[in-house]
């Protein structure tokens, strides 16, 4: 179980790495309208709330308060994927602990009780949900999606 959520992430924050390193600034800085965030600032936040949800898989609460804990160095690229690559390697220390009995993580999600797998399923859905975000932002700004994109996704 681990294993193969380990893969499907990879897989996925490999995607948003390959868009916050192929991506203009012009199309990371893309605002489309008062109210909404830019790329750049959504990829950001990806490492705040990643840093959130595995405070779960620490055994402490999920404690949105604490999003400034987790804010990358800076806004430029790099200071933003070395986040990224900190909270990763952090879920594998957190997973590897996990990995005598998986099925003794549980949480309350919400009011939806979840195991190991369905809360890595929230890690994998909220991380493409901006891919999606992404994707929209570039079409209508009329920036080139990376290639991996172009493949993957048909777009």
């Amino acid at each position: 179980m681990i294993d193969d959520f380990l893969h499907r992430w990879r897989f996925v924050r490999g995607m948003t790495l390959e868009f916050l390193t192929e991506a203009t600034d012009e199309c990371l800085d893309e605002r489309l309208a008062p109210g909404f965030v830019t790329i750049r600032e959504q990829a950001a936040h990806l490492a705040e709330v990643q840093g959130i949800y595995q405070l779960a898989l620490r055994g402490e609460p999920v404690n949105w308060d604490r999003k400034p804990e987790f804010t990358p160095a800076g806004d430029d690229r790099a200071a933003i994927a070395t986040a990224l690559a900190d909270r990763d390697r952090e879920l594998v220390d957190l997973l590897d602990r996990l990995r005598p009995d998986p099925t003794a993580f549980q949480i309350d999600w919400y009011g939806t009780n979840l195991g190991l797998s369905g809360y890595g399923a929230v890690f994998i859905q909220h991380e493409s949900i901006h891919h999606g975000q992404w994707a929209a932002y570039a079409a209508i700004g009329g920036h080139r999606r990376p290639n991996g994109w172009l493949l993957n996704w048909g777009l």
